[in-house]
């Protein structure tokens, strides 16, 4: 059976969020740049970049060592043209899994964005993303998750909803699995012409001490949370988690572990 993140993420997916639009992600950039700094001369990677909305406001924002990832060839065909038509240039779009970055102490920053987290069936498959983010970063290196705030879904999660999205009739069914581990979305789409397509989404609900812990067995040493982008103190009613990490020092020969 195909994972559901090989299947869901194409043309149709857009039409599913298009309401997150370029505005939206300006904003965030924006907010980012407050936060937590990154080097605008130095190499950002955005993680999960789907169709390129971070990526081309970077670009606005003067950012011009970006690479975008994703597993969607088709997200990142579309992320091509908005770059293009933005007129940015020399930015590296990778289609790769995001468990096997090929780099190795190369970031200077870390992006991953609208939960880009949690996808994978198993926890160790989880945990070897964020490995990978830890050896893909430089020295004092900032990888920021922005993710979802388990505590504040549970207590306001919608069952059901109907939806008119992109001029077509969207149907939504969230539920959570026996252990409340997972969020499970099914989302039906009726076209005009009646013909109704099926996506799916299944992401882990980590707490925020098991993000934590996940990341410092990954190297991090540094831990932060957020409720917001904009650095609004975390609470169980914050409606996202946001986590900044950093890289400490790598030891060396003779330094220990």
């Amino acid at each position: 059976m195909i994972p559901w993140y090989k299947s869901s993420f194409g043309h149709e997916y857009l039409k599913l969020y298009a309401h997150r639009d370029e505005n939206e992600a300006q904003a965030d950039i924006e907010a980012i740049i407050e936060l937590i700094a990154p080097p605008r001369d130095k190499p950002l990677l955005d993680l999960g970049c789907g169709a390129g909305r971070h990526l081309t406001a970077l670009y606005r924002l003067g950012f011009r060592s970006l690479t975008g990832l994703d597993l969607s060839e088709e997200l990142l065909q579309v992320a091509q043209e908005r770059l293009t038509a933005a007129g940015a240039k020399n930015v590296k779009l990778l289609c790769c899994d995001m468990r096997f970055l090929p780099y190795k102490e190369h970031f200077a920053s870390v992006l991953s964005l609208f939960t880009s987290f949690g996808y994978f069936a198993r926890d160790a498959e989880n945990a070897a993303v964020l490995h990978a983010v830890y050896r893909a970063l430089q020295l004092r290196g900032k990888f920021l998750i922005d993710y979802i705030n388990r505590e504040y879904l549970l207590a306001n999660l919608v069952q059901e909803e109907e939806k008119i999205l992109a001029g077509e009739q969207v149907k939504i069914a969230r539920q959570l699995t026996a252990d409340h581990r997972r969020i499970e979305k099914t989302m039906f789409i009726t076209t005009a012409a009646g013909i109704e397509k099926k996506f799916h989404e299944s992401v882990r609900l980590y707490t925020p001490a098991e993000i934590e812990a996940m990341l410092k067995s990954a190297g991090f040493t540094s831990v932060c949370r957020y409720g917001s982008l904009r650095g609004e103190r975390f609470t169980s009613q914050s409606a996202r988690l946001i986590v900044v990490a950093e890289t400490c020092p790598r030891p060396g020969p003779g330094k220990g572990k």
